[in-house]
């Protein structure tokens, strides 16, 4: 892949840069993420493009004041580059410790010398006598590998470290998880307390939603290297989804490989929105950086207000094309109801099933100079409700959704896919108003998120929706609603994830249910034969 490495530096709600350092007693601090294209290659090569590219992001004006900078998951080292990380309980320095990689010591030195907070992610390999874990959880070698994220403060100090707990797909093949999940914690020296995860830890209660829901923890971090895929789960969307469900504010960095379907970060407030946020179809290296107000002082912060232009219609508006994307297949086992191509109102209940209805509500206008050598996208109301799902075919899921959704033609199989950048697209409609509304049961471990993408692959901006809940005899009716007109909606709804708890079988063997034992003449037949033999016991079993 041909990358282009120069480095683009912008800032987006941020004053202008001192060198004065947040404070406790300060309302805000100053935050940075990269997204940041990873070093091609493997081993040393590898470690030594991402350490000096990763160096120069550090070392340069453009970190001038920063109280904490996080860069994305899968940029540095590989699993022919495995590192030691040290217990945080000993608060070792490496840039003074010659003992520990030379990459790992390096960052530690780059810390100190910008006197920042830095969380960066590496691979990490930890000697089994070292870390007793029970009997099944060590590797055979007596190395397990983590993929790990490590905290060092101002003074290049590694003051946290959090293995992650929930691998994507071919991870499982060579990283270890803990016996039990970490929550990865630390305090800084300018009055916020994190908690940081890694990629789609985001998905999971352990650790992501056991930070907020049980530490209380208001500021979270997440170095990722995601995989878009609509319509749900594009980064931006979820990150800022996540971060205004949650209330609290989210540092996140992502890599940035468009054509591999990576690319998405930001820097949001809760329910203030993002406050910077990029995702892109080619590959760059940028800074994000804004002030982010400290919750304890929310209430009284006044964040900075934008002039927004005035609603125009237009037929044609930003498109990303480039950027790769996965579909969510969950949609295929959905409830839903194509809209006519030139529908311009709505008002339908959609139920999946009798315990669960989503309620549309919709008006749409035409753009006056819609043509018909344009395509548009087809429009479908959804409706989910059940535990047959799964999150990005990593792990089942139980989710309640409802959602409007766009399709490239009138065929359940094209919604949550996109028109290619040779296609004309138009907006020959733009929604007027549009309200989505559904009753969500209560449960002990639950998220409802607000979910809205757009051609751009960027969530509405908080301001242009109104999201609503009313919890009532254990029912929570939520809705969401548009505040202003709408041209090239992909999604907009509302997606919930009830967090089941499951003991994952990720390239385990699969677990057989119990048989009787196999009489001796058994023992003749063929390998296939035997495994034929049991099912047909099994089957025999249920059925009487």
């Amino acid at each position: 892949m041909d990358f282009s490495w120069s480095l683009v530096l912008f800032f987006i709600a941020a004053p202008v840069l001192t060198l004065q350092l947040s404070l406790p007693t300060d309302q805000t601090y100053y935050a940075g993420v990269a997204e940041f294209i990873p070093p091609p290659g493997a081993g040393q090569p590898k470690v030594k493009d991402g350490l000096k590219r990763i160096k120069s992001v550090i070392e340069s004006n453009s970190t001038d004041g920063l109280d904490i900078l996080v860069f994305p998951e899968y940029v540095l080292n590989d699993y022919s580059t495995l590192t030691y990380v040290p217990e945080p309980a000993l608060n070792i320095t490496p840039c003074d410790v010659p003992d520990y990689d030379f990459f790992l010591s390096e960052l530690s030195c780059a810390a100190r010398s910008r006197q920042l907070y830095l969380v960066i992610h590496v691979k990490e390999k930890v000697f089994c006598a070292d870390n007793p874990l029970p009997v099944g959880h060590c590797n055979a070698s007596g190395i397990n590998t983590y993929s790990t994220s490590v905290v060092f403060d101002r003074q290049g100090r590694v003051i946290s470290r959090y293995r992650k707990s929930n691998l994507f797909r071919y991870e499982w093949y060579t990283v270890n998880v803990l016996p039990q999940s970490q929550l990865g914690v630390f305090s800084t020296d300018f009055g916020v307390t994190f908690g940081h995860f890694i990629g789609v830890d985001f998905l999971f209660w352990q650790p992501a939603q056991a930070l907020v829901k049980q530490l209380g923890i208001t500021d979270l971090i997440n170095p990722t290297h995601w995989f878009n895929e609509l319509p749900f789960l594009t980064a931006v969307q979820l990150q800022e989804g996540w971060a205004f469900a949650n209330d609290v504010n989210l540092l996140a960095a992502d890599a940035s490989s468009p054509s591999s379907q990576n690319s998405g970060s930001g820097i949001y407030a809760g329910r203030s929105g993002r406050l910077a946020a990029v995702i892109c179809e080619e590959p760059t290296t940028q800074l994000l950086t804004a002030r982010v107000p400290k919750r304890a002082y929310r209430d009284s912060y006044q964040m900075v207000t934008t002039i927004q232009p005035a609603f125009v219609p237009q037929l044609q508006t930003p498109r990303l094309t480039k950027l790769d994307l996965q579909r969510d297949y969950n949609v295929d086992i959905f409830k839903t109801q194509l809209l006519e191509a030139d529908f311009t109102s709505v008002n339908e209940t959609l139920c999946y099933d009798s315990h669960f209805c989503c309620h549309f509500q919709a008006k749409r206008a035409p753009v006056a100079s819609s043509a018909s050598t344009h395509t548009a996208y087809r429009y479908r109301l959804a409706a989910y409700s059940g535990s047959q799902a799964t999150l990005q075919r990593i792990e089942t899921a139980e989710l309640k959704v409802c959602a409007v959704l766009a399709c490239s033609n009138g065929q359940l199989y094209s919604c949550g896919r996109i028109f290619p950048e040779n296609v004309s697209v138009a907006n020959k409609y733009y929604f007027s108003a549009l309200k989505v509304s559904g009753k969500f049961a209560h449960a002990p471990r639950r998220l409802i998120i607000p979910t809205s993408v757009d051609g751009a692959m960027l969530p509405l901006p908080v301001h242009m929706y109104e999201w609503q809940i009313d919890e009532r005899n254990k029912i929570t009716t939520v809705s969401i609603s548009l505040r202003s007109p709408k041209l090239d909606l992909l999604t907009f709804g509302i997606w919930a994830n009830y967090f089941i708890e499951k003991v994952s079988q990720h390239n385990l063997d699969p677990i057989w249910p119990p048989t009787q034992p196999v009489s001796s003449a058994a023992t003749s037949l063929s390998g296939f034969q035997l495994i034929t033999a049991l099912l047909l016991l099994v089957s025999f079993k249920k059925i009487k």
